[in-house]
């Protein structure tokens, strides 16, 4: 087969590696920016969109997440204009400053997230099915206390054992690999 032909195909296999690798570290920048989960998912949405229609201009060996994180942050100033009428809307400075830290912050952030994992697997499974459905979207610790087997009362106390443990664990698992 002609490996012209190929090429096409493996950029687009490129594409979806990246989108998929980056794609909640894209997210979390542009939920930084917007205040909604919804508008945020849709804004992710259109980012997505706009980087497989630009995919062509980025350029292999430069930094995927943060140069798709800057075709987000365009989306949101252009969504911003649909928000201009609702009750909540931060002036372009605000929205500046936060995509700027948000920028500054990712690698830390991908590092504690890793980590997070990490520590997450060492938990035995009950003591992780408790956190995992404690903060699952429309879940609470009611609802975390019964699919675990536990009293409301027993859950508080866990979850806040659990949370001290996790902590310590992201704390030493960052130490060992040299982040901050």
């Amino acid at each position: 087969m002609n490996r012209d032909a190929d090429q096409p195909l493996d950029r687009n296999k490129q594409l979806m590696l990246l989108m998929t690798q980056h794609q909640r570290r894209i997210f979390g920048y542009i939920y930084t920016l917007v205040p909604d989960r919804h508008d945020a998912e849709d804004i992710l949405q259109e980012t997505s969109l706009v980087v497989c229609e630009k995919f062509e201009q980025f350029r292999p060996g430069t930094d995927f997440a943060a140069w798709a994180c800057q075709i987000a942050y365009w989306e949101v100033r252009r969504a911003r204009q649909k928000f201009a009428r609702a009750k909540v809307i931060f002036n372009q400075k605000v929205v500046d400053a936060v995509a700027e830290t948000s920028a500054e912050l990712a690698p830390q952030a991908t590092a504690r997230h890793e980590a997070l994992a990490k520590c997450l697997q060492k938990l035995h499974p009950r003591d992780r099915e408790l956190l995992l459905t404690r903060y699952e979207p429309g879940s609470g610790v009611e609802a975390a206390a019964q699919r675990t087997g536990r009293s409301l009362e027993a859950a508080y106390k866990a979850l806040a054992r659990l949370r001290k443990l996790l902590l310590d664990c992201v704390s030493h698992q960052l130490s060992l690999e040299g982040a901050t």
